[in-house]
C-alpha cells in the first residue's frame, strides 16, 4: 500500500474534526462529527470506497454521522468501554440540547493491532477524556481525539474523565510523537 493521504474536514457544532484516511481506492473515516455530506461528496469525488468509521470515543460531536454511515453499510467502531456512549445519555448529547441519532457499534475494538482492508493501525487505549478514549496509529499519522487540541487537552470533568489518566494517556503517545508521528487532534 502506497503511503495514505488524509483530508481533514471541520464540523459546525464545536469544530471538531474528522478524518479521511484513503489509499489505493479505500478510505477509513476517523471521528465523522457532522460532516457525512461534506465526507460523501469527496468520497464521490476520489472514488474512494469506505471500508471503517473508527471511533476515538463516542461523545456525539465526533459520532453524528455514524447512523448515516452505517445506513450506508459502513461499520462503525468503538473501544468497548465507550459502546454503550453510543446509544445512552452518555454521549452528552442531551446535555448540550443536541438531537442525537442513537446506534449499536458494528464492532467494539481493544488495544492492540487491527487490519481493515489494506490498511494497519495501531489502536492505543487513552483513557482520561472518557473511559475508552482511543488514539490511532496509520502509518506514521497519530489520531488523538480528544486528549490533545491544537491548543491544549481534552476536558476531564464529564462523568467518566479523569485528569490523571489524561495525564498518563499523554505521557503514553509522547514518544511517537517525538518520534516525528504527524498529530491529528480531535478540535
Amino acid at each position: 500500500m502506497k503511503r495514505p493521504d488524509v483530508k481533514v474536514f471541520v464540523s459546525d457544532i464545536f469544530q471538531e474534526k474528522a478524518y479521511l484516511i484513503y489509499s489505493d481506492g479505500n478510505a477509513i473515516v476517523i471521528d465523522p462529527g457532522n460532516c457525512y455530506n461534506s465526507i460523501i461528496k469527496f468520497v464521490k469525488n476520489k472514488h474512494l470506497n469506505v471500508l471503517a468509521v473508527l471511533l476515538t470515543h463516542g461523545h456525539f460531536d465526533h459520532c453524528m454521522s455514524c447512523k448515516s454511515f452505517q445506513e450506508n453499510g459502513v461499520l462503525v467502531y468503538i473501544h468497548s468501554l465507550d459502546a454503550d456512549k453510543l446509544y445512552t445519555d452518555g454521549n452528552l448529547a442531551n446535555m448540550f440540547g443536541i438531537h442525537f441519532d442513537k446506534l449499536f457499534a458494528n464492532r467494539t475494538i481493544e488495544e492492540g493491532e487491527l487490519c481493515i482492508g489494506n490498511f494497519e493501525l495501531l489502536i492505543l487505549h487513552t483513557p482520561g477524556h472518557s473511559a475508552g478514549s482511543v488514539c490511532y496509529i496509520i502509518d506514521n499519522y497519530l489520531f488523538s481525539g480528544d486528549i490533545i487540541f491544537e491548543n491544549g487537552i481534552g476536558r476531564t470533568d464529564f462523568y467518566d474523565g479523569d485528569y490523571k489518566q489524561l495525564m498518563q494517556s499523554i505521557q503514553k503517545i509522547k514518544p511517537y510523537l517525538d518520534n516525528g508521528y504527524k498529530l491529528f487532534p480531535g478540535h
